[in-house]
């Protein structure tokens, strides 16, 4: 799998490079007055990387984070992304309502003008993903949809950005959906394919099966990345369905869409959702052989979601000793990929704590600050801080 994504990504490049088009993120680059306008029309967030010319890990971002399809597909639907240089230009006045302290500075700015979050230092895709999805998740704009909805409001617009909205903040958005593409006659508009999509928010709804009849009319008006990123955050609700209400049937049927619509990522999809639901209905005695399968096939090079393992299986392994084991070494797994993150080592050590003691997790600590030395950084803060508190226990 990790060869395969390699050759992809070199495939996307030599296309980009043939036909002048990214597959990554589109960034604006208007005025940020406009950007604010575009923002509201299309009721997106802000994404601003805050960089300077000279600096390195912000070259490394637009290098390889920001050309990532993945990224791309995610950013391009969600937010309106910028690039801003912050000693030139734009970026001179930018700084003074958001100042900026180290580079690169990531920025989530609401219509409003409000910071939602802002992060400092480089990140790749995947930790990039996970904090953009979190972002996603919470900020809610469905209530200001709903009211003009109660009050009797059917336009495509409304309707749309309502189930939009309901989508993005993990709202039941299905009967909504099923009730306005009633009132349709013709379901083959530009509009209404795209509705199609956007509620096509689970697999086991009828928006979805619409989404599979229509397909071959939606992809001339949407593009491909917009609906793999549909897709997958279907059959990902559908998966959480299933844990939500012990049904381990409807991981099936989100395995066998992601077969169908992009069968490249189906065996670790399904391999994913199946430990996620062991792990959550605690059926440990099954984790073993899963959690081998999908460390070797899905998340070798892959330091975040080998953390994220971890602490999954932390958290659910009550005090059974296999999956503490099984935590551990996958943590420890995390910290020797290339691109180990400080929040590698910090589950690292911690899990290390539990199981063998502080002085073991110290001296993993020890060993982390030695790659992250600049005692400026986030990174170096934050393994030192740990450090400290694990010393005085």
């Amino acid at each position: 799998m990790h060869h395969l994504r390699i050759l992809f990504l070199l495939i996307v490049l030599v296309l980009s490079r043939i036909t002048g088009q990214s597959q990554g993120i589109e960034f604006f680059h208007g005025t940020w007055e406009e950007a604010l306008l575009k923002a509201k029309a299309e009721d997106k967030l802000i994404f601003v990387d805050a960089f300077a010319t000279w600096c390195g890990p912000c070259k490394r971002m637009a290098a390889s984070t920001f050309p990532d399809p993945e990224v791309g597909a995610l950013f391009n639907q969600y937010f309106l992304s910028m690039k801003i240089d912050m000693e030139q230009g734009m970026g001179l006045e930018f700084r003074k309502k958001f100042p900026v302290n180290a580079y690169p500075t990531l920025f989530f700015i609401d219509q409003d003008q409000k910071v939602i979050q802002q992060s400092v230092g480089a990140k790749i895709p995947a930790d990039l993903i996970t904090m953009a999805q979190n972002i996603i998740n919470k900020y809610d704009r469905s209530t200001k949809y709903e009211a003009a909805y109660k009050a009797g409001d059917r336009s495509y617009d409304l309707v749309y950005n309502y189930v939009a909205a309901l989508n993005k903040s993990g709202k039941p958005s299905v009967k909504i959906a099923n009730d306005y593409l009633a009132t349709q006659t013709d379901l083959t508009t530009p509009e209404n394919l795209k509705f199609i999509l956007e509620a096509a928010s689970q697999v086991d709804c009828q928006c979805f099966d619409l989404f599979e009849t229509y397909k071959p009319q939606i992809s001339k008006v949407v593009d491909e990345t917009v609906i793999e990123a549909r897709v997958r955050a279907a059959c990902e609700n559908t998966v959480k369905r299933a844990i939500t209400y012990e049904t381990p049937e409807l991981i099936e049927l989100a395995a066998d869409a992601m077969k169908r619509h992009i069968p490249g990522e189906a065996d670790c999809f399904k391999s994913k959702s199946e430990l996620q639901y062991a792990l959550r209905q605690h059926q440990l005695e099954k984790i073993s052989d899963q959690v081998n399968y999908y460390t070797k096939k899905c998340l070798k090079g892959d330091p975040a979601g080998l953390n994220q393992l971890a602490l999954d299986l932390d958290k659910y392994a009550g005090d059974d000793s296999t999956s503490i084991a099984l935590a551990l070494v996958i943590a420890e797994k995390a910290t020797k990929e290339k691109e180990a993150t400080s929040d590698c080592y910090s589950t690292y050590a911690y899990l290390t704590l539990k199981a063998k003691g502080k002085d073991e997790a110290v001296k993993i600590l020890d060993d982390a600050l030695l790659k992250f030395t600049d005692p400026q950084s986030k990174d170096n803060q934050q393994l030192t801080a740990l450090r400290n508190r694990f010393q005085n226990m």
